[in-house]
């Protein structure tokens, strides 16, 4: 288990690549459709909150970039089954991540009570999940399946381990919704320690300012306008919610009394 002392940068520079350049040569062509997190954003979480034969499991893996990530920098992976959509890209991006060379292994459960659980390398050190959604779903229920997904897996985790949330900015019908403050209540009544919020950049730095690359599609959805039908600016970055598994239950009174004292 990879201990971390060290506070990480609040804001990390992992927009110098557009993603279309991350995926080339290492992920097959659908995984474009997964927006959930970028490979260089998978890969800076993995490289500061594990080490070299540590266990990263991500309970709703979509097209699998967390999960070839892992693989491909000697972790083991462990994930859930994807939605049928995403199965053939995931079990094609892990293969790709194996052939790359020297890797980490990877277990593919068909769910969190499958018994194959027991005989995995070890508890988990890190979950990283990326939050999905489509411009029309409801937040409610995406959250609910966040909180069922994350409580089902916690266990699994080393007292101390990391669970990680990543979530695009997200707006419904013109309005910002607060994802990063819901997903942290949902973590709170998990029981889980809040201990970071960071910003993982998409977009590339210039001098001191951080410039969003042009999208030539249309704008028309409702992430590309506001209230009133008026253009918004594209989001340049994934906020990325860290949490960590208290050591003991007066860690996490202790933590939850810390937050509400910060918050007076």
């Amino acid at each position: 288990m990879n201990q971390h002392n060290t506070r990480p940068a609040s804001v990390w520079d992992t927009g110098r690549t557009s993603t279309r350049h991350q995926l080339k040569d290492r992920y097959i062509g659908a995984t474009r459709s997964d927006g959930a997190l970028t490979p260089a954003i998978a890969r800076h979480i993995i490289a500061t909150y594990t080490a070299a034969d540590d266990t990263v499991c991500d309970p709703n893996p979509g097209a699998g970039i967390v999960l070839s990530e892992a693989v491909r920098t000697g972790r083991h992976a462990v994930g859930i089954q994807p939605q049928r959509r995403w199965q053939s890209a995931c079990e094609a991006n892990l293969d790709l991540a194996r052939l790359a060379g020297p890797t980490g292994t990877a277990t593919m459960l068909d769910g969190v009570d499958d018994p194959r659980a027991a005989d995995l390398p070890g508890a988990i050190d890190l979950v990283l999940t990326g939050l999905r959604h489509t411009p029309t779903a409801d937040p409610t229920r995406v959250l609910v399946r966040l909180y069922d997904t994350l409580n089902a897996v916690a266990d699994w985790v080393w007292p101390g381990g990391h669970v990680i949330v990543t979530c695009r900015p997200w707006r419904r019908h013109g309005r910002l919704i607060d994802l990063p403050g819901q997903i942290s209540d949902a973590a709170d009544a998990i029981g889980l320690v809040p201990a970071d919020h960071c910003i993982a950049l998409t977009a590339p730095i210039r001098g001191n300012q951080v410039r969003p690359r042009v999208v030539t599609r249309a704008v028309g959805t409702n992430d590309d306008t506001d209230a009133h039908g008026q253009p918004l600016a594209r989001a340049a970055h994934v906020d990325v919610l860290v949490f960590r598994v208290p050591h003991t239950p007066a860690d996490a009174i202790a933590a939850a009394c810390e937050v509400r004292r910060a918050a007076a």
